[in-house]
């Protein structure tokens, strides 16, 4: 059963890779490092990463996948 799993798997770690590329940071290294350095990208990239996984639980639970 989750061997299924493994490409999609493979897909949303290289989506991850990707994003960290373009976001020049991982979530949590600009959730931890960036705001308390007070750097104001990594303070609006933190609220744009909750922002959008907000909108992903609603968009989900809305068209009912759990």
């Amino acid at each position: 059963v989750m061997t299924s799993f493994v490409p999609i798997i493979i897909f949303g770690g290289l989506l991850v890779g990707i994003g960290t590329k373009i976001g020049s940071g991982c979530t949590s290294g600009h959730g931890v490092c960036g705001i308390s350095r007070l750097s104001i990208r990594s303070i609006l990239a933190t609220i744009l990463f909750i922002l959008s996984a907000m909108m992903t639980v609603f968009i989900i639970k809305l068209i009912g996948i759990n």
